[in-house]
This record gives C-alpha cells, structure tokens and sequence, in this order.
C-alpha cells in the first residue's frame, strides 16, 4: 500500500520529489567528502611522518660543527632515544636544470642528500626506504606533482647528468611550505658533487618523551649548541603537510552544512504545501478512525524513500569525487591505511543524514494533530491565518507599477510562506560569497601577513657565520645606495633563555628591530614599539598561557628582564614558535639577520634579485611575489576550485528552489490567478507579478546573505585558518565578488521564474473559479 501511495504522489508532484531529492543528494556528497578526504589526510600525514622516522626535534645549521660536543650532548640527555647528524648540500638553483629548464627562479633551498642510516628516511612511491645506484636521482614529489620533473629524465646537477630514477617523499620536505627540498642522490655522486654546494647539517633527534619536547628545546639552547638555521618539530611538520588540503577539506565541510541546512528547508516548505494540498484527504482519513500516527507514515514513507535514494545517489556519486581528491594526497603521502574506515565514516554521515531528515518530518507532521476532520472537510485547504496587527502601510509603494506593487502587496501579506525561500537564498549567496572571498584573500599581496611576514618585495637573509657583520655591512651599503629601493627594515633573530615560575626554563627566539614597518596582522593588541613590550606567536602564546597585559621574564646579558605581552600574531614559519621585539641587545648570538626590501618599481623585483644575487652570493634572496606563486600556488588553486564549485551549487540550489517555490505558488493560488484573468489581466501581467515576488525575496536574501557573508564570513573564515595554524587570517572584500554572486543568482532567478510562470497561462478560469 506504502509503495502505491508514494507512486501516485511522486508522478503527481515530479519537480518537489526531485528538487527535494537533489538537495539531499548534493548534502550527502559534500558530506562524504569532507568525512573521506579528511580522514585519509589524517592517516597519511600520521603513516607518512612514522614510516620515515621524521625527528621529533630538527635543527639546521651552516658552519662549523663541533660533532664530539653535540655526540656528547645527546648522549648525557635523558630525553633522547636517538641522535642523528645528516648532511644537506644546498646547490645553487642555476646549477640545477632538466631539459631546457633551470631552478635558477625557484624559491625552494635546494640540495642533496644521500639515504640515512637511524630514521628520517627518504621514501619512494611505496612508502619503502630508497636505495639508490650511482648515477641515479631521486626528485622531490612536490616537482614530480607540478609536472618539472618526470621519471626518466636527466638532471644535471653542476655539471653532473644524473637520470630521475623516481620520486622521493620526505617527512620534513615534502609539503610546497617546507623551505627546502632534498634530491637523493648516491653516496659517490654526493662525494663527487660535494665541492659545488655549500654544507648544512641537519641535527636531529628522536625522543622517548614527546611530552617532553618543549624541556629538550631548552636544554639544547641551553647547552649553546649549533643553531644557525632553521629549527623545526613534530608538530610544524605535520601542520605544514596539512594546510593546503586541509583549508580546502574546511570550506567542504562548511558548504556542506549550509547546504543541510537548505535542505532542511526545502523539506520544509514541500512538505507544509503537500499537507495543505491533500488537507481535505487528511480530514478524511481522520474521520474514517485512522489514528495520527498511521497518517504520518504514509508521509514518512515517502520521505524516507527519497531521502534514502538521495543518499545512496549522493555517497555513489562522492565515490570518484573522493579518489580524484585522494589521488594528490597519495601521491605526495602515501596511502593512509584508513580509507576503508574513512568510506564507513561517510556511510555514518549519510546515515545520520537520513536519521535527521526522518526526525525532522516526524516533527513537521504533528501538526496534524491540529487538523480539524470537520473543518478539513468543508474547506479545500488551510486557511492561512490572518494577522491581527495593525496592517502594514503601503503607500510608499504606490509609485511601482500595478503587477509590481501587487507583488509587493502579496509579499508583505504572506510573509511566513515567503520564509523558507528567504533563507534559501541568503544561504545560498553565502555559500557564492564567503569561499570566493577566501580564495581572493589568499591570492592578495597582503596574504603572507597573516602568517609572519609583512608586505614587500624582496627578502634577504643572512645565517650566522665568522663574516655575517662584514656580509650585513656589504648587504646594507647596497641597499642604502641604491636608488630604486624605496625602504628596507633589517630584522636581527636572537636566542634568549625564559625564567619560568616552575623552574623550566625554555628558549625564545626573538626578532628585534622596527616591527612597525612591513607589519604583520595582529590577532591581538599591535606591534612592540617600547623596550619593555614583546609580541609572542600564537603557539608560544598557548605554551606560555599568556594573555595580554601579561609579562614574561628573559635573560638578556646574565640579566633578567621583564616584558609586556603588547600582541598576538600568527607564524607558521621557523617552527611557529618566535617573538618581535623592540629593545637592542648587542652580546648576545645571532642566529641570522632578515631584510625586508621594498622597491619603488615593484616589477623590477626579478632584475633586483638577479642583481643582489651576483654582487651579493653569500645572501639569500628572494622574490617575494614568486616565492608566495611556488609555496602557495598549489593550496591558492585548490581554494579557487572549491570556490567555483561554492558557485556553482548555490546557482543550482537558487534554481531548484525558485522552480519549486512558484511552481507550489502557481497551483496554490489557481484561484486567484483565474479571478485576475476573469477581470481582465494579461498572462504577461501575472507573470510580471510573480517574477516581481521572487526578485523581492531575491533581494531580500542577497542583501542578508552578503551581510551574513560579510559578518559570520571572517567569524568562520578564521577558526577554518586557525586550525591550520593562520589564527590572524580576516577575509578582504571585494566589489567583483558581492556583486557578481548577485548578479549571477538573479539572472538563475529571473529565468526559473518566467519558465514557471508559462504554468499561469494554462490555468483555466471557469474551471478553477467554480471550485
């Protein structure tokens, strides 16, 4: 009987089953994708970090090594399960070339490495340790995804031809994130190679406390060991192979509950017009003796029907969806060895879909127990309430057209039905809105203050050696002669030990200089200007449980000084772990010296930075545009895809309702239709009525949709970047994106509605005037 009832009804009402039907199918496809993706991601960033043996604790180093102290170190050190030196030969990118391609613009340190022997192994596309023969190369996977390098090419490394043998995933290098990139090499090639490159060493540790590692950091600063370099830990490594899939995975995840939540409402308003259109039915059926809950399963069957095929449709459907998005994070991660328990976890999110699509049309249908036998009877519908407040004036309105203002009149009277369409659309123009404007914001220049940099053109760098002073005042009498450089703040990195209350002191690595030129976006307070104010990077701000106002005590020349928290900021370079502070401190360490440089022509930077790098070798330098294109590239491009696809499901969700709201709007007002017709209105004039309704509601829901977007937007936009490390991130607006959303969803709205208003033309007026 179920499935006959459910039959008639589905080929009586096609356009609400399937409307109905898609949303809960694009729900159920976004969900299982969020729920797939994210959990994979998981598993092979976890996989990939235990199957290389990544170091809990890296510290890179240029310069001498005195290898018996540090020896030494580790083997006093009770933290320490194992202690690795690994070699990194940093080879000048013009000396690295395959075909007719050169690494000379490549932002990336690159360099090579041979196999190591205790962990941080380097693995091949089976996740396997690589043993490699001599005359063989194996490329970073990041190159090998970007198409630069192909299996079966040969590399010439300074001269060296050397054939690409495969590709190499690395637990600290393999994200776009990671500063360098090692290509593994043999032993003897190395050997051959190793006076064209300069030498870094990696220091590295593993622990058999992990809890532990913030006391290890101290007590090797402590200990005065090398540091010239970069340092890095479990956790950054891990948080930088996550960011570019893991914004992407966010935005999934919140397209995906707004559009559960229009879903909800399409639910709502179809179920509400079915129950008004089958009224007199209903009081039949009540007056024959079937009980309430009998009536509501005939209707819960025929949502739980579709509410199942839009699942089944929606998860089939994220199955190749999902393996297309998983084929980048296998290839650069490996597999995650959960993607059997990632597909159950979607199956779980279609199934707790269906449960509260079938809860909450349980909860629709009780109104049924307000519904009158008799009464339902004798009339042919609900009768709409009529409020008993004092009328809205329309006099200011009076200026519209007839079929405008007629439009403006029905929407104000029946604004309660007018809802559920409403909110559609405002959720709809914020779906279009708020990824657009993350993937615009990620793409403006001004994106890399939100993770520790200011704006510029140019970046310098200088590692602590015997000659940095000599090399900082060569590097600073160029930048002070030359005349296209239009400002340049030079930043000094130092160590400083921190007196805690508990009696574990730990080390803090302090910028000192002008913070106030190229300056950063501040979570919280602003940039240190007096010597006794210090700004802390969210995940010290979290170790230290610091707040501002808050004050924390240094030691600066045997001496021990105390600082103010003045600010919060974001980093998720050098560890994630640094301060800006304003104080001048000359006995301490340098660890290295940063040169932000802004040029009067900023398109001149290539030519620049082709210059600073022949007269200046012992320099790093930077193209900033360029090193934002390579690190960023790849994350700034997954955003944009997910954004189209944002646009692309809210223009259809815009569709589908508008087709549904005025084809329901149609048949529930036949009567009204067929009076206005009697008197004398054209169907082009009923038409311009009802396309005059949803272009109201239109407006209405872009107006409270870009406010949402531009309100709640930044509120989402930031906790989505916070996970990843980003908690500054604010979204910038843009005049493109709040009115292109806009204009693309009326042009989907006017043409849905002139197609649905033909149906108004047909509608007989003797037949219907009868009734």
């Amino acid at each position: 009987m179920y499935f006959r009832i459910i039959r008639n009804d589905v080929l009586q009402s096609k356009l609400i089953t399937a409307t109905t039907t898609m949303f809960i199918t694009v729900a159920a496809v976004l969900i299982t994708l969020a729920a797939v993706l994210g959990v994979n991601l998981s598993g092979s960033i976890d996989n990939l970090l235990e199957q290389t043996r990544s170091p809990h604790y890296m510290q890179m180093h240029g310069g001498e090594l005195d290898k018996e102290r540090m020896q030494e170190f580790a083997d006093n050190n009770s933290l320490v399960e194992q202690y690795q030196l690994s070699e990194f030969l940093n080879i000048e990118g013009g000396k690295i070339q395959v075909g007719d391609y050169t690494f000379a613009d490549n932002v990336q340190d690159n360099g090579i490495a041979v196999q190591n022997k205790a962990f941080d192994f380097m693995l091949d596309l089976e996740n396997q340790p690589i043993q490699v023969n001599k005359g063989e190369v194996y490329a970073p996977i990041a190159y090998v995804k970007e198409g630069l390098i192909k299996v079966g090419d040969e590399l010439t490394i300074a001269g060296k031809e050397l054939t690409v043998k495969g590709a190499v995933r690395d637990g600290q290098m393999n994200a776009n994130f990671a500063s360098s990139k090692r290509f593994l090499v043999n032993k003897e090639d190395y050997a051959e190679l190793f006076s064209e490159g300069s030498l870094e060493y990696i220091i590295q540790f593993r622990l058999n406390d992990l809890s532990k590692l913030n006391e290890f950091e101290a007590a090797y600063r402590d200990a005065d060991l090398e540091m010239n370099g970069p340092s890095g830990t479990l956790g950054l490594f891990k948080v930088i192979n996550a960011i570019s899939d893991g914004i992407m995975i966010a935005i999934l995840l919140l397209v995906s509950l707004l559009v559960v939540a229009m879903a909800f409402m399409s639910i709502r308003f179809t179920l509400l017009a079915k129950i008004e259109e089958d009224f007199k039915e209903i009081g039949v059926m009540k007056a024959i003796g079937l009980q309430v809950r009998d009536i509501k399963k005939i209707y819960l069957a025929k949502y739980a029907l579709v509410a199942f095929i839009g699942g089944i449709v929606g998860y089939l459907l994220s199955i190749p969806l999902s393996q297309r998005l998983l084929a980048d994070i296998k290839l650069v991660m490996g597999e995650s060895g959960k993607e059997g328990f990632s597909q159950l976890i979607g199956i779980v999110g279609v199934l707790l879909l269906w449960l509260l699509i079938l809860a909450y049309v349980y909860l629709l249908l009780n109104r049924f127990k307000k519904i009158s036998a008799v009464k339902a009877i004798r009339t042919n519908g609900s009768e709409e309430k009529v409020s008993t407040r004092k009328p809205i004036s329309l006099q200011a309105f009076k200026w519209l057209p007839t079929n405008v203002f007629m439009g403006v009149v029905d929407v104000v009277s029946r604004k309660k039905m007018y809802l559920t369409m409403l909110l559609v659309f405002m959720l709809a123009s914020f779906i279009m809105i708020v990824p657009s404007l993350t993937y615009q914001s990620m793409s403006s220049e001004s994106f890399t203050e939100y993770l520790g940099y200011g704006q510029m053109d140019m970046m310098a760098s200088l590692y602590q050696d015997e000659e940095t002073e000599v090399h900082a005042e060569q590097l600073e009498k160029k930048l002070t002669s030359d005349e296209e450089i239009e400002a340049y703040n030079e930043i000094t990195t130092k160590p400083f030990k921190v007196k805690s209350q508990n009696g574990a002191d730990s080390i803090l690595t302090v910028e000192l200089g002008d913070h106030n030129n190229f300056p950063v976006e501040y979570t919280e307070g602003k940039a240190p200007i007096q010597e006794n104010e210090i700004a802390l990077s969210q995940l010290n701000v979290e170790e230290y449980q610091m707040r501002l106002g808050d004050t924390i005590t240094i030691v600066k020349n045997g001496e021990e000084k105390e600082l103010i928290l003045c600010g919060v900021y974001s980093n998720i370079f050098n560890g994630g772990k640094t301060a800006k502070a304003a104080f001048t401190d000359t006995t301490t360490e340098t660890m290295w010296k940063s040169y932000f440089i802004k040029l009067n022509d900023p398109t001149k930077a290539d030519e620049k930075m082709a210059e600073y790098k022949a007269a200046l070798p012992f320099a790093k330098i930077y193209n900033v545009s360029l090193y934002k294109e390579q690190i960023f590239g790849p994350t700034i491009q997954s955003i944009g895809g997910v954004a189209l696809g944002s646009i692309a499901v809210a223009l259809l969700i815009t569709g589908l309702v508008t087709a549904l709201f005025m084809k329901l709007l149609v048949v529930k007002d036949k009567k009204e239709i067929a009076a206005l017709k009697a008197i004398g209105y054209t169907n082009k004039d009923i038409s311009t009525q009802y396309l005059s309704r949803s272009l109201i509601i239109l407006v209405a829901g872009l107006l409270l949709g870009t406010l949402l977007a531009s309100t709640l937007g930044p509120v989402l936009a930031s906790v989505m970047m916070s996970m990843m490390g980003m908690t500054a991130f604010q979204l910038s607006g843009s005049l493109l994106i709040y009115l292109g959303c806009p204009i693309l969803m009326f042009l989907m709205t006017v043409l849905t509605t002139k197609l649905i208003n033909k149906k108004a033309g047909i509608i007989n007026i003797a037949e219907n005037l009868k009734e």
